[in-house]
């Protein structure tokens, strides 16, 4: 068998690095890996996530989006996100990403302990548009979450209200 090595880093790893940045952001509470996903115009639209958790508007500009994610999810308690079911299109230098997302989260500080065992478990979809910048950089332009199914209890993921 002979198998050959490559190095090479394609558009569809760079797509799914960008999705990985948003997450890992999230998760490490990293304002700057978090900011590296995202167009300056990017619009972060969470209005498909279930109204009894929270009823979301779409983020719309990177700062408002960094912001926003790291004050009510990335500094605010400890989440653990995976990406499964990746799916790529790409299309010259704009293309869209599709994966299921699981998200678990607890309060800030109960996360990494088996004694604390409130949390909330959300199984979310996101469709993902994305553009390659004169870096040949793919950030996220659009990110659209929907609910799949929940599971724990949402109080353990409470979201501050103001904006």
């Amino acid at each position: 068998m002979n198998l050959t090595e490559t190095t090479e880093f394609t558009d569809r790893d760079g797509i799914v690095d960008a999705v990985t940045r948003i997450v890992e952001g999230i998760d490490f509470g990293n304002a700057d890996l978090l900011r590296s996903a995202f167009t300056e115009d990017a619009v972060f639209d969470l209005s498909g996530i279930d109204h009894s958790i929270h009823a979301f508007e779409p983020y719309v500009g990177r700062e408002q989006v960094v912001r926003t994610l790291m004050r009510t999810v990335g500094l605010a308690m400890d989440t653990f996100h995976a990406l499964s079911n990746i799916r790529v299109r790409v299309d010259g230098d704009t293309a869209q990403l599709t994966c299921y997302l699981i998200g678990q989260h607890h309060r800030a500080g109960e996360g990494p302990s088996v004694h604390f065992q409130d949390h909330l478990l959300l199984g979310n979809r996101f469709e993902t548009d994305l553009v390659r910048d004169h870096d040949h950089v793919w950030l996220v332009r659009r990110n659209r979450v929907s609910s799949r199914w929940s599971v724990g209890n949402p109080a353990a993921a409470a979201i501050p209200t103001e904006r």
